[in-house]
């Protein structure tokens, strides 16, 4: 007896239109996950112990989506290709800017209480540690992701010339 539950029921358009709403919904989803693990470290009293299951199925999910992405040898619905060091260096100061004050900001407020000039070395510090991470990140996926595409490309080239044989 076939189970009818998971049978295909709808057209491609719909199934295309289904992704665009699940797509959506995960980068929500996620950004909502990442602003909420900021708020919580900022303003709750033991905020960072209290937001340890929310980090793990962040990172969880920021590690099955880079996968996803390097095996398929796919980077993002804005690129075909995969980008490259200028990109890169733009993405690493975003990064620096969006997670570094946030952290920075956090545990400057943590260790040197009000003190502005304290809190600007932290600033500073998690800017130019997450800087130096994230663009250490991406060249080594980057540069994985690239040499996936290019096997993935002669993969297809050699198929191609397999069928042509025939």
């Amino acid at each position: 007896m076939k189970v009818k539950w998971f049978k295909k029921r709808v057209d491609e358009r719909q199934e295309m239109d289904l992704l665009k709403v699940e797509h959506f919904g995960f980068w929500f989803m996620y950004w909502m996950l990442f602003a909420a693990l900021i708020i919580q470290g900022l303003f709750m009293e033991d905020g960072v112990k209290r937001a340890a299951g929310e980090w793990i199925v962040f990172m969880s999910t920021s590690v099955v989506v880079l996968i996803g992405c390097v095996r398929k040898g796919v980077w993002s619905f804005h690129t075909r290709k995969v980008p490259g060091i200028k990109a890169y260096l733009l993405y690493s100061l975003i990064a620096s800017v969006l997670a570094g004050v946030p952290f920075g900001i956090l545990f400057g407020l943590r260790a040197n209480g009000n003190s502005l000039k304290g809190i600007i070395l932290f600033i500073v510090y998690y800017m130019v540690l997450m800087y130096i991470i994230t663009f250490a990140g991406f060249l080594i996926v980057g540069t994985i992701a690239r040499k996936r595409e290019a096997a993935l490309a002669n993969q297809d080239f050699e198929e191609e010339d397999d069928e042509e044989d025939l």
